[in-house]
């Protein structure tokens, strides 16, 4: 056995380095790499929460259920026992599931007219982006009349100002800045009135806590008055509807937009904060409030916001700190 010596290899065993990036390089379609297979479509579904709440119905079901069959029990037994106290228990029970049954259906009829403005919405996006004509007159009559619009003297000039031959989008762009505005001058003095009384309860008393409850019920307050201000009502479901759509169109609101507002709503907590610690939290409350009541505000709109309709919150933040400031001047 003979042992070689050592081999020396003319090139180096080492991949070749890749080739630097430079500036304003343009890639061709060989450079990128491509998939082979496409992701499952099952999988997005399968990675979806489950809706937990069904369990949670069905026990309030199965609760309800034994409750009626125990009363239904139970009034058997005292029908046995003595007619007249039988009868007594069953009129009063009666009245009781006439009242709960009526009370039902008057929620339930609210919560559809709420979830009709949710179809017209989509109904009015979609006219707006068609370049249809003839349908778009019927249907702001429909909504002028719905929600008690169409005694007003803005509706008149819209009618007035309407041509033939005119497009759906500016037969909706005319209805939502003739007539629409005046609800929506309403609805943006009340949110101005309800988030200014919250900035100045906040900033004026010392007990943050109990404040921000009467914050929280005030708002609710403030969302049924603004509703009232486009003609429609809202019961206990509807409440908790719009509620959860208002959040949810909070949490979930366009980067950008969201951007802007956070951006401005420091500047204005900074202007309040040079004041006091308590009014840079009137106005921390105030901002809250009012961003509540514009985004509820948008929902109750039948027709979307057009160009430069919709108004952020450049007005109202300025009146809070101006309301919040003169309370702290007088204290002083």
């Amino acid at each position: 056995m003979s042992l070689k010596g050592k081999v020396i290899l003319d090139k180096p065993l080492a991949a070749p380095a890749a080739e630097p990036l430079r500036a304003q390089q343009t890639l061709a379609e060989d450079d990128f790499i491509e998939l082979d297979d496409a992701p499952e479509p099952g999988l997005a579904a399968g990675l979806r929460p489950r809706r937990r709440h069904r369990l949670w119905w069905s026990g309030v079901a199965l609760l309800l259920a034994l409750l009626v069959v125990h009363s239904a029990i139970t009034l058997w037994q005292t029908w046995q026992d003595s007619r007249l106290l039988g009868a007594a228990w069953s009129l009063a029970l009666g009245l009781l599931a006439l009242a709960a049954l009526g009370s039902l259906w008057r929620e339930l009829r609210l919560l559809r007219r709420l979830e009709r403005v949710s179809r017209q919405r989509a109904w009015a996006e979609q006219l707006l982006v068609e370049q249809g004509s003839g349908r778009a007159r019927a249907f702001c009559e429909q909504l002028a009349h719905q929600s008690g619009l169409d005694r007003s003297d803005a509706y008149q000039r819209w009618l007035h100002s309407l041509d033939e031959q005119e497009q759906d989008a500016e037969v909706l762009t005319l209805y939502s800045r003739q007539v629409l505005s005046v609800p929506d001058r309403q609805a943006r003095a009340r949110v101005l009135k309800w988030s200014g009384e919250a900035a100045v309860m906040v900033a004026a008393s010392p007990l943050a806590a109990v404040d921000m409850l009467l914050v929280l019920w005030r708002n609710l307050r403030m969302i049924e008055d603004i509703t009232g201000c486009y003609g429609i009502r809202l019961g206990a479901l509807s409440r908790l509807r719009l509620l959860r759509s208002v959040l949810h169109n909070m949490l979930y609101a366009g980067v950008s937009e969201a951007a802007i507002d956070m951006g401005m709503d420091l500047l204005g907590l900074e202007l309040a904060g040079r004041l006091s610690a308590r009014a840079g939290q009137g106005v921390g409350a105030g901002l809250l409030t009012a961003r509540l009541g514009l985004q509820t505000m948008d929902l109750c709109r039948p027709v979307p916001w057009q160009g430069d309709e919709k108004k952020q919150l450049g007005g109202i933040r300025r009146a809070l700190i101006d309301k919040v400031a003169r309370l702290m001047t007088k204290s002083e």
